[in-house]
């Protein structure tokens, strides 16, 4: 493999294989831990394992299943094409790591939705009352990666 790919894809899928593994570990063990109560380890983040049958923020949950079921096993897949092809293009470290995450938690949250048909989320973090969509290791890394691509886009241009 590493004649073949190159040092930048090859960092690519050590990344995503990276965040694969924590997602899924992560998830895993909320699994074990949450599944019959929560906890409150900070003032603001409580750890509660809820299954979201949707997208992000729980949006086309609501959806048929021959719409939402494509629409969530197809769009990981074309993450995983596009951030991969882009792995070869970029020119900066950090940049195909910030793509190698996103196609890492793109592929943790997709293994949940083939083998489970929800996704495991249980990170909830909250002001008091006022409570922040639940998220998993895979959504972090897809939110973060794509904020320092649209930062350092940002900075280029």
């Amino acid at each position: 493999m590493a004649k073949i790919l190159g040092e930048k894809p090859r960092l690519f899928v050590k990344t995503l294989t990276a965040v694969l593994i924590l997602d899924l570990v992560t998830k895993e063990l909320a699994e074990a831990l949450l599944s019959e109560k929560s906890y409150d380890p900070l003032p603001f983040l409580k750890l509660m394992l809820i299954y979201n049958r949707g997208a992000a923020f729980g949006i086309f949950s609501e959806l048929p299943d021959f719409l939402r079921v494509p629409l969530l096993v197809g769009a990981p897949l074309i993450a995983l094409a596009v951030t991969f092809v882009y792995s070869f293009r970029v020119s900066d470290k950090l940049s195909v790591i910030a793509l190698g995450m996103v196609a890492g938690g793109a592929l943790g949250n997709l293994f949940d939705r083939l083998f489970l048909g929800k996704v495991r989320d249980f990170l909830h973090l909250h002001l008091g009352d006022l409570y922040w969509p639940a998220f998993n290791l895979a959504d972090a890394s897809i939110t973060l990666a794509i904020g320092y691509l649209l930062l350092r886009s940002l900075r280029k241009h």
